[in-house]
């Protein structure tokens, strides 16, 4: 920790993280319940409008990605920060319910973008600073959820205006140089057609992670709630606390991923159970064992969205976008859900314990099954680097040794006519680009044919392909 005291990137990237975690503290526990004395749904509209405009993020920049001028949408955001904060204002005044949805989607739509400029900040610290820049964040946070219960509701909602706004201040230049070369290379998804292994794929079972334990925190948020806000949660800074003093006293030791993963379905199992109870304190037992869960998941994530963005900068603002992105519809699921076993709760207490009963099992089953063979450490090592130049030795090899190395490969592996023309054009180093424009095929076509030379050579990388050819050229 000791050389991280000077650098000031590094502070600028905790706090604005922490700004951006404690906004949705302010949010849920001071804007939302004023959001209800308009227009109820408003609420969840605009969270569905963050996870709209993080899908879309997360989709131009994987296959658009020259669309993402930095600058352009930083000016959009602030503007949307500044029109719709003022438009919610105005709203509450003059009880306009219209007002109050377009304002407060624009504010949603900015803190989207805000979450991945953050994220993409983290990028340039290694692991180790990584894991401490987040539970330091997470930490502040709770010191935040504490005031926003303690501060009148209009300094609170005050908080959740500026706090986006400071956030993208703090950061924009911190991460501006990835964002530029995001901007400025070939988009994702054309690129993984000949390196798969560089990106994740957008149903990676880590999104899946992040969508089933948002809806675990959605649920909390909505469940037993009163006159629209959470119930209090005073005791997820105890794990959230021990984890962050373990990380900076260890230098940046993360307690392992998996295990925390682990550890955060044993706290959101037992805060479902804890539904099933009647008793006067099973909502707020509930509430806090889930906050807890996802509190310490949600630590990994970000820690893991971050460090796979890292090891392939290209995709890190599609990895950080979708994966708050699918976060973000998990809570309106959760929330769904958390708002009918409420209402519910009391005419109809038997339907609500079955359906709380049928999300314990559904959670268990995919804790035991579904994440059986998952690993956060697994995820992030298995993204590789892009190549994107060929050995010095294959571009300077004759035509006739690389096509007689090439075409011994083949032979054994079987390819088709077809695919060895693919292969040869990858052994040489062309992008999908250039194979589409001489076989004139389309993207999907390059896609399998690739996918299923993969699969014949068992490899799994475009280095991988170019290591086997240069092999046999050298026997």
């Amino acid at each position: 920790m000791g050389e991280r005291i000077h650098d000031a990137a590094f502070w600028r990237t905790t706090a604005a993280l922490c700004l951006v975690l404690a906004n949705s503290s302010f949010m849920n526990i001071s804007a939302f319940p004023l959001f209800d004395h308009v227009f109820t749904y408003a609420r969840d509209i605009s969270v569905l409008a963050n996870a709209a405009c993080l899908v879309a993020v997360a989709l131009v920049a994987s296959f658009r990605s020259s669309l993402l001028d930095s600058h352009i949408v930083n000016i959009a955001a602030l503007a949307f920060l500044v029109f719709g904060s003022t438009g919610i204002a105005v709203s509450f005044a003059m009880q306009s319910s219209w007002l109050l949805v377009f304002s407060s989607c624009l504010v949603a739509a900015a803190r989207g973008w805000v979450s991945v400029v953050v994220g993409v900040s983290l990028l340039r610290f290694p692991i180790s600073d990584i894991a401490q820049s987040v539970t330091l964040a997470f930490l502040g946070n709770c010191a935040f959820s504490y005031a926003a219960w303690l501060l009148p509701s209009s300094v609170g909602l005050l908080a959740f205006f500026v706090a986006p706004l400071a956030a993208l201040l703090l950061t924009r230049g911190v991460a501006s140089p990835v964002l530029a070369e995001v901007a400025a290379s070939d988009s994702p998804a054309d690129i993984a057609i000949t390196q798969p292994s560089s990106f994740l794929a957008l149903g990676s079972q880590l999104f899946v992670c992040l969508f089933f334990f948002r809806v675990a925190f959605g649920f909390s948020l909505r469940f037993g709630e009163v006159d629209g806000a959470p119930l209090a949660d005073f005791f997820s800074i105890v794990p959230i606390g021990f984890l962050a003093l373990y990380t900076v006293a260890s230098s940046g030791k993360l307690v392992k991923g998996d295990l925390l993963g682990q550890v955060s379905v044993l706290f959101v199992l037992a805060g479902f159970f804890a539904t099933t109870i009647s008793a006067p304190w099973a909502y707020a037992a509930s509430a806090s064992l889930l906050s807890c869960g996802n509190a310490l998941f949600d630590v990994v994530g970000w820690v893991v969205l971050a460090a796979v963005g890292a090891r392939n900068t290209r995709a890190s603002v599609a990895t950080i976008a979708w994966g708050r992105g699918v976060s973000a519809l998990g809570s309106i699921v959760g929330a769904a859900i958390g708002v009918w076993a409420s209402a519910t709760s009391l005419t109809h207490p038997v339907a609500v314990q079955l359906a709380t009963g049928a999300l314990v099992v559904g959670f268990a089953a995919y804790a035991l099954i579904g994440l059986k063979n998952f690993s956060f450490i697994d995820t992030i090592n298995g993204v590789t680097e892009v190549v994107d130049a060929q050995p010095t030795n294959i571009e300077e090899a004759s035509h006739a040794t690389l096509e007689q190395a090439c075409s011994a490969i083949a032979d054994r592996a079987s390819l088709t006519p077809r695919e060895r023309e693919v292969f040869e054009m990858l052994a040489r180093g062309r992008d999908s680009f250039y194979i589409q424009e001489q076989l004139t095929v389309s993207r999907n076509t390059v896609k399998a044919h690739v996918k299923h030379i993969y699969a014949k050579l068992d490899i799994h990388t475009h280095q991988d392909l170019l290591d086997i050819v240069e092999s046999e050229m050298a026997s």
